[in-house]
């Protein structure tokens, strides 16, 4: 049956209980290795943070993921958000290996399309929203050296975060009293390194600032990058209850390189080559971020107060490989991008509480201001030469904003004393506008202005149960979000005229999941999740020529999947964990759009049945680690699986699928103070892989490479 424009919640649910029914005691939750036998566990926290505050990890009626402790950092690089994501089930983490574009991070397939960037998931670091006003995000500003905690939340519990919700990443550190510090350097036979420095602690008012310096030489030709990243946390608690915090951040990433995509005859010839456009026309990108938040609490016996303020600053330079006959068109953007964003928001939220029952109701207050210009890429002298990479002329110069407001209300309780609910509302209007200053004969005004009226509902139920060995529950949500276009997908029209893509309208999801999770008493956990999406109107690639992309909307398209997790311990001395996942993600009806090379539309017709790209049928994780009684020395092995990639709508090609294996031995020190390091081998087998595709990408160049077998080599010294 079609998904039609009025919401069918009734039918929905009546899918969402029969698939309940069907399932087999097990479980989702947090994707922590267990503490080594014998040694002091990590201090757990049986608590999720979602939603806009803290709950029981047992009352929540939805599939979520924390990755905290060992997992989080022991012997790892701490260099990306792909390591501890690994572990989440319904997550994929598409490497680019490649700093100037940043990772793919999908949820249930949901930011399978991004070409940079984090499309389609709602990202969260201290705080601090790493997602734009216009669903835009960037996960290169997670300092993993410096956060306690990852946590994920999937499905519809996750569209209560409004706009471009697919999923939720919210990451935090946990700061405690006494003082505390750690120095680290890694180094890497592929000749990138990074060195880390941390301290935290206080009393009165509690602290910790870390800061970063990765250097990437590349294993690719020109792929080389220096990011360098500060984080500060500082908090104090003027009297019980109550709490200001206050989170300032920077990243600076000058000139990276990049390499670009491979078409599949440069991959198979050269499995760590190079585009050569991007030599041609030195492509790279320069990034300059700077993040301030300031939080305030209030906890009391029956009401909990929050306000949050935020402020982003972000300036990216972008060289492209756009070839200067591309570009002779009036209505070319040109070669090279220079963006400035800046970007706040106001958050407010109450809480009352009548016995096991609570309401929270709030408001999110967002607005984004984008100066965006484009450039020609090359510069002709008056002898006729041409030099290529660099500024020219003028061919793009606007000024875009976007203002959010959301009122938002989520309610839960009990039912039969047995049952817990949860249901949540949010009504969401997003405003775009675009001031076109760059007209010229054949370009006309550009300028525009959309106003987008939303919501977003979802609900759920959690049934919780405990025996001797152990406690868990199942249970089952449903719910409906959308995701705006962005400004960028708005700025132009498929059929060249001048303005505003007005015929590009919103996507929605229709979304469903029942599942299972257990906690043994003697360690371990385990899950189970079944998934079914409806989607409709998702935004596609339409056409992009000259530096000028435009973007249509498909029909409706539909997920089934299942996630699960295991992790536990046997013997003394041994522990595992393993994730998989499986998706069938297709297009459920045929949609045709536009091509555009040198001037010439090419109606291309993507199938009914096809498979949305970028999204891959199959994934998982696994590892094995024995770990001393005293926990000071761990050797563990690494397993990354995953099936073959579309890298199209057409399904005209695929990136095959692969399986990766790692080693990494790690010790830490047995007191307050000494002396840790880690050895790790990623891609001990040498496997040639591609480690993601640029979905729809119009020259062709969709492969995106891994590296080689790889020795990472790290040393530290710590105080507690």
């Amino acid at each position: 049956m079609p998904l039609r424009r009025t919401s069918p919640l009734a039918r929905a649910l009546a899918r969402a209980l029969v698939i309940a029914l069907g399932l087999l005691p097990a479980v989702e939750v947090r994707s922590q290795a267990s503490p080594p036998p014998g040694g002091d566990a990590a201090t757990e926290l049986d608590s999720v943070q979602v939603l806009g505050r803290v709950r029981r990890l047992s009352s929540l009626p939805g599939a979520v993921a924390t990755v905290e402790g060992e997992a989080l950092h022991r012997g790892q690089r701490e260099a990306s958000l792909a390591e501890p994501l690994a572990r989440v089930p319904g997550i994929a983490v598409l490497d680019r290996h490649n700093l100037a574009q940043d990772l793919q991070v999908q949820s249930r397939g949901f930011g399978a399309r991004s070409s940079f960037g984090v499309r389609g998931l709602r990202l969260v670091v201290d705080g601090i929203p790493a997602t734009a006003a216009d669903g835009q995000g960037q996960a290169a500003t997670f300092p993993l050296g410096v956060l306690d905690r990852v946590q994920v939340l999937r499905g519809p519990l996750a569209l209560q975060h409004g706009n471009a919700a697919g999923g939720v990443i919210v990451a935090d550190s946990v700061l405690v009293p006494g003082f505390e510090a750690d120095a680290g350097y890694w180094s890497s036979d592929a000749g990138d390194s990074q060195v880390s420095l941390q301290a935290g602690g206080g009393d009165a008012w509690l602290w910790r600032v870390g800061g970063t310096r990765l250097d990437v030489d590349g294993y690719r030709p020109h792929s080389a990058a220096r990011r360098d990243m500060v984080h500060a946390v500082m908090e104090w608690q003027p009297r019980d209850g109550h709490r200001l915090r206050l989170v300032a951040d920077a990243l600076r990433q000058p000139d990276t390189d990049d390499p670009l995509g491979l078409t599949r005859t440069q991959w198979q010839q050269d499995a760590h080559g190079v585009a050569p456009q991007a030599l041609e026309y030195d492509t790279r990108k320069s990034i300059a971020n700077r993040q301030l938040g300031l939080q305030w609490t209030r906890a009391g016996d029956t009401t909990d107060t929050r306000a949050a303020l935020h402020g982003v600053s972000r300036d990216v330079v972008q060289v492209l490989a756009i070839p200067p006959g591309a570009q002779q068109a009036p209505s070319s953007g040109g070669g090279v991008i220079d963006l400035a964003r800046r970007s706040g928001g106001l958050d407010l939220a109450h809480t009352w509480a009548w016995g096991e029952a609570r309401l929270t109701a709030g408001i999110d207050l967002a607005r984004l201001d984008e100066r965006r210009r484009g450039y020609e890429n090359f510069i002709e002298a008056a002898d006729g030469t041409t030099t290529l990479g660099v500024r020219g002329r003028l061919r793009r110069d606007e000024d875009n904003r976007v203002d959010s407001g959301d009122l938002f209300a989520v309610g839960e309780g009990t039912l039969a004393g047995e049952w817990r609910w949860l249901a949540g509302l949010r009504g969401s209007r997003v405003r775009m506008s675009t001031d076109d200053h760059y007209i010229v004969p054949g370009n006309g005004d550009d300028s525009g202005r959309l106003d987008y009226r939303e919501h977003a509902v979802s609900m759920g139920v959690v049934r919780g149960r405990s025996t001797t060995g152990g406690e868990g529950e199942w249970f089952a949500s449903l719910g409906q979000g959308f995701e705006t276009p962005t400004i960028t997908e708005l700025a132009y029209r498929p059929d060249g005229a001048s303005g505003f893509n007005r015929a590009l309208v919103p996507s929605r999801q229709l979304s469903a999941e029942a599942g299972w999770r257990w906690r043994w008493d003697a360690g371990g956990e385990a899950s189970f999740t079944l998934f079914h999406v409806e989607g409709r109107d998702e935004i596609v690639p339409a056409s992009s020529e000259g530096g000028r992309s435009t973007y249509a909307n498909a029909g409706r398209t539909r997920r089934n999947g299942i996630e699960a997790s295991w992790s536990g311990t046997f013997g003394d001395a041994w522990s595992y964990t393993l994730v998989g996942n499986w998706i069938d993600a297709r297009f459920d009806e045929a949609y045709t759009y536009l091509t555009v090379r040198n001037g010439v539309a090419t109606p291309q017709t993507v199938a009914s049945g096809n498979r949305l790209p970028g999204v891959a049928r199959a994934s998982g994780f696994g590892e094995l680690a024995w770990t001393t009684l005293d926990g000071s020395v761990q050797v563990a092995g690494e397993l990354h699986a995953r099936a073959s990639l579309p890298v199209d709508d057409l399904n005209s090609d695929r990136a095959p699928g692969h399986a990766r294996f790692a080693l990494r031995a790690d010790w830490q020190p047995r007191g307050a103070r000494g002396w840790h390091g880690f050895v790790r081998v990623d891609n001990l087998f040498d496997a040639n892989y591609v480690g993601s595709v640029i979905v729809n990408e119009g020259n062709g160049r969709y492969f995106e490479p891994g590296p080689g077998r790889t020795l990472t080599v790290g040393l530290g010294w710590r105080v507690r």
